[in-house]
């Protein structure tokens, strides 16, 4: 079937800025948005997944970058607010597919989907005729089945039924789960607010678990001042955010003076500390597999600093930045991805040169910059080559700007 109006439906309420993202970082969104999209109904909060952790991390750094802010914060999601939107970007788990994704839901009126790598949605076999039906079928493959117990009164507020045999299933598979902690117990009980969750069992979150006390603090939990408060707020920072979402180990890079690491963006940035989770990285081998580059003025055979016209650079020379002068004892250099928004890309005379660097010359990266005392300059760059390398970043940074609606 053809869905371009529901497609168009959809871009129209997250706006240009968000769609683009949404494409960037190859993302799904699914759920409660598509089924409201198909119903007629009123969108609430757009959830959405992604193909890989990496996917999931750059699309949420970008957003907050953009002026979004953090309503909450769990290992499951994080909402945030961007452009009057309710996002919620889903990280307990990836998904290499849509069909991946439904396994996890937990029913089939919420199996629909858009995938923005695609541009299409995809939808269960019976997802419209569930939704026409309002009738809950169940999936016992969901990752949580006490919040789709919970949700069932959910939908039948919306009007939708569920018959004795599928609520049966629901408490069975309820029943089949193996549960040894408290923790794992908060994990399950996700969607119930009120009081702040994380300090239900803190009394007890060092003993073993016990079911019987669990029931009874929960018997309690109706009874505190707190239950009918929403959840305090408080105030995330971005790193504190992808240090509790990331799994996979990031590169580090380590010299005799500088912490270095390849942040979620490919760009190469300084930190205090060595992250926990990492793999590290010979700083030599790094950097000569991964030189630096500069725009400079050429002119009369020549390589001029834009900055400082007296200083020159040479080829296949070792050039040391003076103390003296402009120059300040430092010479700025980026990355191959750095060149589209480099300092003087707008001139017309300039050209590339690539140098290499010793790490232990490093003064400070910072803002994609990279400060050195010395470099060695490899050559000039082709102008033909280090275009294609400023084009696909452009392309990169502006992807898919023009949206229908």
């Amino acid at each position: 079937m053809n869905y371009t109006f529901e497609k168009n439906k959809l871009y129209a309420y997250l706006g240009k800025h968000l769609v683009n993202f949404m494409k960037q970082y190859n993302a799904y969104v699914a759920g409660g948005t598509v089924t409201s999209l198909f119903s007629s109904r009123e969108i609430n909060d757009v959830d959405v997944y992604f193909p890989n952790e990496k996917k999931a991390i750059g699309f949420l750094s970008h957003l907050i970058e953009d002026g979004a802010w953090v309503v909450s914060h769990t290992k499951k999601a994080t909402q945030l607010m961007y452009d009057e939107k309710n996002v919620q970007v889903i990280h307990f788990d990836y998904f290499e597919t849509v069909e991946d994704l439904f396994n996890t839901f937990d029913y089939t009126v919420c199996m629909g989907a858009f995938d923005f790598n695609k541009e299409e949605y995809i939808l269960h076999d019976d997802f419209l005729k569930h939704n026409s039906q309002r009738i809950l079928k169940y999936n016992p493959k969901t990752a949580y089945p006490i919040v789709s117990m919970l949700r069932i009164q959910k939908y039948e507020d919306k009007g939708y039924k569920v018959s004795k045999p599928e609520f049966v299933r629901v408490v069975l598979s309820c029943m089949n789960l193996e549960i040894n902690s408290y923790e794992e117990l908060k994990d399950h009980m996700g969607g119930m607010y009120g009081e702040n969750f994380d300090k239900l069992f803190k009394d007890v979150e060092d003993e073993d678990f016990d079911l019987g006390t669990a029931i009874n603090k929960l018997a309690d939990l109706a009874l505190s001042e707190d239950y009918f408060k929403m959840p305090e707020s408080k105030e995330y920072e971005i790193e504190e955010i992808i240090k509790n979402i990331s799994k996979e180990p990031i590169t580090f890079i380590e010299t005799n003076n500088k912490k270095l690491i390849i942040n979620y963006f490919g760009e190469l940035e300084e930190v205090d500390e060595e992250p926990e989770n990492h793999i590290k990285v010979d700083a030599e081998e790094y950097f000569s597999n991964n030189k630096l580059y500069k725009y400079v003025k050429k002119h009369d055979g020549k390589y001029t600093s834009f900055y400082d016209n007296s200083f020159e650079y040479k080829l296949c020379n070792q050039i040391a930045a003076s103390s003296e002068g402009r120059n300040d004892g430092r010479l700025y250099f980026v990355e191959k991805n750095g060149l589209a928004v480099a300092t003087y890309n707008e001139r017309s005379d300039k050209a590339v040169l690539e140098v290499l660097i010793n790490p232990d010359d490093i003064i400070f990266v910072r803002n994609e910059k990279i400060a050195v005392k010395k470099c060695y300059v490899v050559r000039e760059v082709p102008e033909d080559e280090w275009k294609q390398w400023t084009q696909k970043a452009e392309n990169k940074k502006e992807d898919q700007s023009d949206v229908p609606f």
